[in-house]
């Protein structure tokens, strides 16, 4: 019997609203995709993100159990706060309570066609680069969209030149390579399938070992 899906790490990102993308595995029981936007017990992390600006690292490592069918708003878990990766050379920050304040995304890696009609993916090119956009007009995210291993974790700050986006949306790049030397980088402009341009600031995080099979 396969183990239900449980919350492994989690990146944390943006300042207010603060949001958390799980740090996901191709095997069970990490192997989903999930965005939320969560409040934290402490002011560590704002002090922190305030003193080491946008691009920083900061994760979380959840201290007991925590399922993916739990993570409804209100939901609330122990964890540890570390600048830079919990599970490599990050450093200890201290404990705190993640609250869910709203779930922005979640896919199991091994279900695609879960996402949901108005997920921004009808129609779209199965090959072409797919990103969930999170965050508000002044300051957006985009975390990659999983494909098969051996794969690449991506997220990316961006601003909207022209056109709107909505949180939870997925936006395509078309006729675009879906790998990690083609991927967006920052200074670069993107137009999207639906014609909205956005401009790449930063790539705050990349991962490929955890996906590597």
């Amino acid at each position: 019997m396969t183990a239900p899906r449980a919350l492994r790490g989690l990146l944390l990102l943006g300042r207010d609203p603060v949001y958390a993308v799980h740090l996901p595995m191709f095997g069970p029981p990490y192997d989903f995709q999930a965005i939320l936007r969560v409040t934290l017990s402490t002011p560590a992390y704002d002090s922190a993100r305030s003193r080491f600006g946008t691009s920083a690292v900061f994760t979380v490592r959840p201290e007991t159990e925590v399922l993916l069918k739990d993570l409804e708003p209100g939901a609330e878990f122990p964890g540890e706060l570390y600048f830079g990766r919990f599970d490599r050379d990050g450093d200890f920050l201290g404990p705190l309570s993640v609250r869910v304040s709203h779930l922005v995304h979640a896919r199991p890696l091994d279900a695609p066609d879960t996402d949901p009609p108005d997920s921004g993916l009808t129609g779209a090119d199965p090959t072409d680069p797919a990103y969930v956009v999170f965050g508000d007009e002044d300051r957006l995210f985009l975390t990659r969209r999983l494909t098969v291993p051996p794969d690449f974790d991506q997220t990316l700050t961006a601003l909207a030149v022209d056109g709107e986006v909505r949180e939870g949306w997925t936006v395509i790049l078309p006729g675009r390579r879906d790998d990690l030397m083609s991927r967006p980088r920052p200074g670069e402009q993107i137009t999207t399938a639906d014609g909205t341009q956005l401009q790449i600031l930063a790539e705050v995080y990349l991962e490929t070992d955890d996906l590597a099979r």
